[in-house]
């Protein structure tokens, strides 16, 4: 029986029902006509959860939150042209993270490259140096070996987002005209729609298996017999698997942890005794450097958000070992020589089954863990006497008027630090969420929006007025799609981060091109994308506000608006007392 069809529909539906097979539903898609064939096959199908989002930077930062919060791949279509460019921010931030996007653009057909045709770009490989993998599918045919060609690729590409070598990968799709379905090309047997529909059948298979590099027992031996050791954890989507294995691992063999504010382990129904939270105070100290500089650090995890702490791993005499699944050497520092590949929480089982040791240094710990109390003790004093002209003072709130149950994305530039820098352990379930890939100030309204979407637990989002600014665009889609969302925006008049640089002594230059206020009437914007606005300046104003926030339901900014030059001289006051009492604490207690 013979039936007609559009072979670019044909070839779309292909792609579609790969994807149906192997669970992928959320789907992020930004109008344009090149990519229509794309859009209606997906839009068709049932299968999916589709998000319409003009703005394409916005929509692949929306895909990369849904990625983070469901820990499966998103979908991102976009039309030819400079809209494929626009995606490249969240690309880029997806492949340091290691997270799944699968990236489909439309494109003109080859032969009008170089030609003037209109929004026709090079997109060959356009993302190659941030990508795991890419398929150019070439012009869709009714060659049956064409179909084998393409499905061959998209389960190739697949299985490495999914399984071999995680993050985001690249179909690039040329159409030529017409596009739409009741538009026929060709007349074929309905034997052969069949036959190809064949190919797509089945999930990719999961062939990833731990490939252990030399070393493990090498370092398993030094585990064994070095007693002053610490544990460095970097931002991570860790899992609650291995927080569980880490903490035993850290009590069985006597190693602190280092936990980074972006790392999330600070926070959880857990057992944190062994978490040196306050370790920006306790390196500070040339003393503690002295004392206290390991026989072993053992990383996870990503690059720490604090320079300090990137000093201290540098200048320590330890042996520096990185435990990573795929090998990658998240080392700014180029000390660590050895990477072991495996699985974070196969190597803390391997070491909790194997260590025989016994802890007969306890003091290593014991004292660490004390300096860590003694540096908390001292925050709470000094951070609880000041107002929120102290933009510290504001984080360090957020963290005690947090709910129980809930998301936090952070911002980077000086949110992450502060709370890095400020925020202690807590019981609270705290989900957190960061763009420390490539640590930019872009798309973090929409990452936040993305994470909140179909998460069940409240979602909150900390943020600085520049990040808040740069993806104003993204609040649209708390209207499109209901998100509730909750934003503490930290005004500090724009580039509070550059009064903590050198750059800040040079007076009317830095005023000028590196300190950026806005003079932006937030509460108009916010009025504008249909969110509740709030401002305030006491912590009883910020509690209530948080509250009705969530009771709200709908997107609901709070703005605090801080001293950018105070706040930079109140965290050098800080590690100035912090600093001399550590080294009293050390010279008190000395053998």
């Amino acid at each position: 029986m013979s039936q007609q069809i559009n072979r670019n529909i044909l070839w779309c539906n292909t792609c579609v029902n790969q994807l149906i097979e192997n669970g992928i539903k959320n789907v992020c898609v930004s109008p344009g006509s090149r990519s229509t064939p794309l859009t209606l096959a997906f839009s068709l199908s049932k299968k999916f959860n589709l998000y319409p989002i003009v703005d394409e930077r916005s929509s692949a930062f929306f895909a990369l939150g849904l990625a983070k919060e469901s820990r499966t791949p998103s979908i991102i279509i976009t039309t030819s042209g400079t809209a494929v460019a626009e995606i490249y921010p969240a690309i880029i931030e997806a492949y340091y993270q290691r997270i799944p996007l699968i990236v489909c653009t439309a494109d003109r057909p080859p032969y009008l490259r170089n030609r003037g045709a209109n929004q026709t770009i090079n997109q060959n490989n356009i993302f190659k140096n941030h990508i795991r993998f890419f398929y150019d599918t070439g012009l869709p045919t009714i060659d049956y070996s064409r179909f084998v060609k393409l499905t061959d690729n998209l389960k190739k590409g697949l299985q490495i987002a999914l399984d071999r070598n995680p993050g985001p990968i690249h179909y690039n799709f040329p159409f030529d005209k017409p596009f739409e379905p009741d538009n026929y090309t060709d007349i074929i047997e309905k034997k052969l729609t069949e036959k190809i529909f064949l190919l797509t059948k089945g999930k990719v298979k999961q062939s990833y298996e731990d490939v252990i590099t030399p070393g493990l027992k090498e370092l398993l031996n030094s585990i064994q017999k070095k007693k002053k050791g610490i544990i460095v954890c970097g931002y991570n989507n860790y899992g609650t698997e291995f927080k569980k294995v880490l903490l035993k691992l850290s009590d069985k063999i006597g190693y602190p942890i280092f936990a980074d504010g972006s790392s999330g382990l600070r926070y959880g129904a857990h057992s944190n005794k062994n978490i040196i939270e306050n370790y920006n105070a306790l390196i500070r100290s040339d003393e503690f450097c002295k004392k206290f500089d390991p026989e072993i650090i053992i990383l996870f995890g990503g690059a720490p958000t604090s320079n300090q702490m990137h000093d201290f791993v540098k200048k320590s005499r330890s042996e520096k070992i990185i435990i990573n699944q795929f090998g990658d050497r998240n080392d700014p520092t180029l000390t660590a020589k050895k990477v072991i590949r495996i699985n974070p929480v196969k190597f803390c089982k391997i070491v909790l089954s194997t260590y025989t040791g016994n802890r007969v240094n306890d003091d290593w710990l014991n004292d660490l863990i004390n300096m860590n109390k003694l540096v908390d003790k001292i925050k709470n004093r000094f951070i609880g006497s000041k107002d929120y002209s102290f933009e510290s003072k504001v984080v360090f709130d957020l963290l005690n008027f947090l709910p129980e149950k809930c998301n936090l994305m952070i911002s980077n530039s000086l949110p992450i630090r502060d709370i890095d820098f400020f925020s202690s352990c807590s019981m609270k379930q705290i989900k957190v969420f960061t763009n420390r890939g490539a640590s930019g100030i872009d798309g973090i309204n929409s990452t936040a929006l993305g994470i909140a979407v179909n998460s069940k637990q409240p979602t909150f989002l900390l943020t600085g007025d520049l990040a808040f600014y740069h993806d104003l665009n993204g609040l649209y889609n708390s209207i499109g799609f209901n998100i509730p969302i909750t934003i503490i925006l930290i005004n500090n008049s724009g580039g509070g981060i550059f009064h903590s640089l050198p750059i800040s002594r040079f007076g009317k230059i830095f005023r000028t091109n590196f300190l950026t206020p806005l003079k932006l009437e937030f509460n108009k914007i916010v009025k504008a994308f249909k969110g509740i606005y709030y401002i305030v300046n006491r912590s009883k104003e910020f509690n209530a506000a948080l509250k009705k926030s969530i009771k709200n339901g709908k997107l609901s900014v709070i703005e605090i608006r801080t001293n950018a030059k105070l706040s930079s001289q109140y965290r050098s006051r800080f590690w100035k007392i912090t600093t001399r009492e550590v080294g009293k604490f050390i010279n008190d207690n000395k053998n």
